[in-house]
């Protein structure tokens, strides 16, 4: 009786660890790759794809997958010169650009006030670039069309829009950052203008150099924030 007891321990001990194995093996958590320290990617999480979840990501009806999206955490300069942690969410054709970006954006210590999946702002974006938050993926339409955003393929990342906003026929967007819709450092009386983007910036060329297009460029609004992948 003892004996069999003892086989049965030992069998459920060992169905125990193959369990384990497979968990910790599916956990895109245990998967994540490096470019440098501080500066990884992997496939969505359990916990951020319950985050996201009617929210950046509908509940139903996504023209994209969670498999074709990556979480990529970086590390950035804050406005104060902290280092400090952020979470992306981007195509999984761009994570490793999206890293080798923030890395360069770091070493240069280019402030960013704070990066933060879009879902912290119930997905609202006009919520989160009236608090400049750094972002990319949200599943959404171009305001003021019926057309999908790249942001909705996770191949586009706003950065400090605030700083940075989009102006077309005079509009801001978001409003409190229409101190800076001048972009002239000299005519602009916003407390950062300093760190506008411009074109042919650093900022600009390290986008540039990994194959994105500057919505600063464009001719029938100015996306100053925007950068999209155009490979």
């Amino acid at each position: 009786m003892k004996r069999v007891i003892s086989i049965r321990a030992v069998m459920l001990w060992i169905l125990f660890i193959v369990l384990f194995v497979r968990a910790i093996g599916s956990d895109p958590t245990v998967q994540a790759k490096t470019y440098k320290k501080g500066f990884t990617y992997k496939k969505i999480s359990s916990t951020m794809k319950s985050k996201m979840r009617g929210k950046s990501y509908p509940k139903s009806g996504a023209g994209i997958s969670f498999s074709e999206l990556r979480e990529v955490t970086v590390r950035y300069y804050n406005f104060s010169g902290k280092s400090k942690k952020g979470t992306l969410i981007v195509n999984k054709k761009i994570a490793l650009k999206t890293a080798k970006i923030f890395y360069e954006l770091y070493r240069i210590k280019y402030p960013i006030q704070r990066i933060r999946p879009v879902d912290v702002y119930n997905a609202d974006d006009t919520r989160s670039m009236e608090a400049n938050n750094t972002s990319a993926f949200n599943y959404r339409k171009i305001a003021g069309s019926t057309k999908l955003s790249m942001h909705s393929r996770g191949l586009a990342i706003d950065i400090n829009p605030r700083i940075n906003p989009c102006v077309r026929n005079g509009k801001v967007d978001p409003v409190n950052g229409k101190v800076y819709q001048k972009r002239s450092v000299k005519k602009c009386k916003g407390k950062y203008k300093k760190y506008m983007i411009q074109r042919n910036d650093r900022v600009y060329k390290i986008f540039k150099k990994y194959g994105f297009k500057w919505g600063g460029d464009w001719h029938s609004l100015k996306d100053y924030q925007h950068f999209e992948y155009a490979g």
